[in-house]
């Protein structure tokens, strides 16, 4: 708990500049929309985007004249997700690494704390700030929506932020793991930045693939996608369920990378 506790106090101010961005781009998107909604020419637009492009806005595009299709577009499977996904790498690549080179992970082990109890500790607070990322994104959206009188089902919202935010979390995961074996915080960050971006254009690149369906499942960015929820008016259990087990993964090969790390200082 003082781990989990400590991290929480470390990573607050920085964490609230990113909550903030969220929330005042999410609630400016949803008042624009009525303006951007009438324009029958903003669908047409989107329309004549070229296959790599509506790749990468989602599985499917939805009607961009209604909020769903315009939020999908330019907040949840865009905006919204690299802000976050940027996060994630910055924070989970520093997790370990950061207390490494700085040299204070042996005093911090020093103490009564197991390094079990290290990492669980850190990758707790770590998923703590996400929720309270994107809780704070469904509010931003929320209080908009509510302004303009849009009807937006809320129960679907929260479906998205859940996938999103467990999808992010799995990318943390990654981060965990290569902060455990590096020592130095660039190259932690830098590698799970890479990893991050690598698989976010593959999953695009994986969509044109008609000939060879199966490879867009290797992305853990297939698993994650605002436009098939609304499309489907309900989650995809089964996806979750993969990034959960991908999770769990990445989890466990971390704490057994750090249990077996040399700690010099």
């Amino acid at each position: 708990m003082q781990v989990y506790l400590r991290y929480l106090k470390s990573e607050s101010v920085t964490t609230l500049w990113f909550a903030l961005f969220l929330l005042v781009f999410g609630y400016a998107l949803a008042v624009v929309f009525p303006s951007i909604g009438e324009i029958q020419m903003a669908q047409d637009y989107v329309e004549s985007l070229p296959r790599f492009m509506k790749a990468l806005l989602g599985k499917e595009i939805l009607d961009f004249t209604t909020v769903e299709g315009f939020l999908t577009v330019e907040y949840f499977n865009t905006t919204w997700l690299v802000v976050m996904g940027v996060f994630s790498c910055l924070f989970a690549g520093a997790l370990v690494a950061e207390e490494t080179e700085k040299k204070t992970l042996e005093i911090l082990l020093s103490a009564p704390v197991s390094r079990t109890s290290f990492i669980v500790g850190k990758f707790a607070g770590f998923c703590t700030l996400l929720a309270v990322l994107s809780g704070v994104s469904f509010l931003g959206v929320h209080l908009g929506v509510v302004q303009t009188g849009e009807a937006l089902d809320r129960r679907l919202m929260a479906y998205i932020f859940l996938s999103g935010t467990t999808c992010i979390a799995t990318v943390g995961g990654v981060g965990l793991f290569l902060s455990c074996l590096f020592n130095e915080q660039r190259r932690a960050v830098g590698a799970t930045i890479a990893v991050f971006f690598s698989l976010y254009f593959f999953n695009v690149i994986a969509r044109l693939l008609d000939q060879y369906p199966s490879v867009k499942y290797l992305s853990l960015f297939q698993y994650y996608d605002a436009s098939e929820i609304f499309g489907r008016q309900a989650i995809h259990w089964p996806d979750m369920a993969i990034l959960l087990g991908v999770l769990s993964v990445m989890f466990g090969a971390a704490i057994v990378a750090f249990r077996r790390k040399d700690i010099y200082v």
